[in-house]
C-alpha cells in the first residue's frame, strides 16, 4: 500500500501569488450574476416562465458536480496554474457561447462551461492556500478568498442592471463577461509561475481512489459535505429569484432590483467573510458556522413576512453578513477534516454545494410556479429554504467535529 506523505505546514506564500488566485475567483465569480438580475428577460426572450428561465443555473451547478468529483480524483496531478488558466478559459468560451445563444436549450448546453470553470478556479484557491499556509493563518486567507466570489457579485450586479436597462442581456455576455475573464487570465498567466514547488505533488502516488475513501468515511468529513448541501440549497433556492422578487413585488427596475439585491448583499457577504475569517480562530469553526448558519436562515426568513420594502432589505443586508461569516468558518473546518487530502476534500465539497445549489434552484423555481401569485409564492419559498437551512445546522451541530484544536496542540508539541 502506498505512503502518503503529510501536509508539511510552510510560511505564507507571496501576496501577488495569492491576489492572482482572487483575481481568477472574482473573475468565475461575477458571471454568475448576470442570470439572476435578467431572469425576466431572459424568460421573456425565450418565451418562457422565471421559474423555467432558472433552471439555466440548475444545469450549470451540475456540470459543476461531475467537475468537482473529477478534480477529487485528478486535481492532484495537476499544477496549480494549470488548472486556473484552463478555468479561465472555459468562463471566456462561455461569455462567448451566451452571447451566440439563439435558444434557450442550447443556452442550456453553454452555460455549464461556466460551473465546470469556476469549480476549477475556487477548488484551487481553497486547496492552494490550505497546503501553503500555515495553519493559524489559513482562516484570514479562505476569508479573502469568499470574499473576492461575493464581491465579484456585489461590484457586477450594479454594471450588469445598467447594461440590462439599455442593451438585450446577449450583449453583457460579449462586452463585459468576455473581457473580464480575458484580463484575469492575463494577469494569472503573468504574475502565477508554473514552476512553483507544490505540497500537493507529494500525494501524485497515492492510490486513485485513496482521497475519497478518506474522506468519505470520515463521519465529520461527510456530516460537513451534507451540510455544505443543504446550505447552498437554502441559500441559491432564494438568491436566485432575489431580483425577480423586488421587480414583481415592489415594481422595481433591474437596475434598482439589482443595487439593493446583489449588490448590497453580496458586498455585505463580503464584509461578513472577511471579519469572519478574521475571528473564527477565536470562536472556532463549528461554533461559528452553527450560529451564523442559523442566524441567517431566520432573518431570511423573516424578510419574506415583514411588510415594507427597506424593512425586507434590512433583513437581506443582515444576514448577508452572518452569511458570509458563516461561509469562512464552513471552507475552514473542511479544509482541516482531511489534511493529507485536502484537494479532495474541497473538491468533494464543491460537489456537494452544486447538487445543493442545482437543487434548491430547481424546487425555488417550482415553488414560484406552483404558486403564480407572488405573494405567496414568496413567502413559500422563504419556508423552503429555511428548512434546508435548519436540517445544515442540525447535521453541523451534532455530527460534526472541529479537529483545528487537536491539530494546533500537536505542532505545538512538536
Amino acid at each position: 500500500m502506498t505512503t502518503v506523505v503529510p501536509t508539511v505546514e510552510r510560511s505564507s506564500p507571496k501576496m501577488i501569488l495569492v491576489i492572482a488566485l482572487l483575481v481568477a475567483v472574482f473573475a468565475a465569480a461575477i458571471i454568475d450574476i448576470v442570470t439572476p438580475i435578467t431572469l425576466i428577460d431572459i424568460a421573456n426572450t425565450f418565451g418562457i416562465l422565471p421559474g423555467t428561465a432558472s433552471q439555466l443555473g440548475a444545469f450549470n451547478r451540475i456540470a459543476a458536480v461531475i467537475t468537482a468529483l473529477l478534480l477529487g480524483a485528478f486535481a492532484f496531478k495537476f499544477r496549480y496554474k494549470t488548472l486556473v488558466v484552463i478555468g479561465i478559459l472555459f468562463i471566456a468560451l462561455c461569455s462567448i457561447g451566451l452571447f451566440f445563444a439563439p435558444t434557450f436549450q442550447l443556452a442550456q448546453l453553454i452555460y455549464p462551461l461556466n460551473g465546470i470553470g469556476s469549480v476549477m478556479i475556487v477548488v484551487t484557491a481553497q486547496t492552494f492556500i490550505g497546503q501553503s499556509y500555515p495553519l493559524n493563518k489559513k482562516a484570514k486567507a479562505i476569508g479573502w478568498v469568499a470574499a473576492a466570489g461575493t464581491l465579484a457579485n456585489a461590484v457586477g450586479a450594479p454594471i450588469v442592471g445598467y447594461m440590462a436597462d439599455i442593451v438585450n442581456w446577449h450583449s453583457i455576455f460579449l462586452w463585459f463577461m468576455f473581457p473580464v475573464a480575458v484580463a484575469s487570465l492575463i494577469f494569472v498567466f503573468i504574475v502565477f509561475p508554473f514552476n512553483l514547488p507544490e505540497p500537493q505533488l507529494s500525494i501524485k502516488k497515492a492510490p486513485f481512489m485513496s482521497g475519497f475513501k478518506q474522506v468519505l468515511t470520515n463521519k465529520s468529513a461527510v456530516a460537513c459535505l451534507v451540510s455544505a448541501f443543504l446550505v447552498n440549497a437554502s441559500v441559491f433556492g432564494g438568491m436566485v429569484f432575489e431580483v425577480t422578487f423586488y421587480r414583481q413585488l415592489f415594481s422595481a427596475s433591474p437596475s434598482f432590483a439589482a443595487l439593493i439585491g446583489p449588490t448590497a448583499g453580496t458586498a455585505f457577504i463580503s464584509l461578513g467573510a472577511i471579519v469572519g475569517g478574521q475571528i473564527v480562530n477565536r470562536v472556532g469553526r463549528k461554533r461559528q458556522t452553527v450560529i451564523t448558519v442559523f442566524s441567517a436562515g431566520i432573518l431570511t426568513l423573516l424578510s419574506y413576512f415583514v411588510p415594507g420594502l427597506w424593512t425586507r432589505v434590512a433583513l437581506r443586508w443582515t444576514a448577508s453578513i452572518l452569511g458570509g461569516a458563516g461561509v469562512a468558518a464552513s471552507i475552514n473546518l473542511m479544509l482541516e477534516q482531511v489534511p493529507k487530502f485536502r484537494g479532495t476534500a474541497m473538491s468533494l465539497s464543491s460537489a456537494f454545494r452544486g447538487v445543493g445549489a442545482a437543487i434548491g434552484i430547481a424546487v425555488g423555481g417550482e415553488v414560484l410556479n406552483f404558486y403564480v401569485d407572488p405573494s405567496i409564492g414568496f413567502p413559500a419559498l422563504g419556508l423552503t429554504m429555511v428548512t434546508f437551512a435548519v436540517g445544515a445546522v442540525l447535521v453541523y451541530l451534532f455530527f460534526a467535529k472541529d479537529p483545528f484544536k487537536t491539530q494546533l496542540q500537536s505542532m505545538q508539541q512538536h
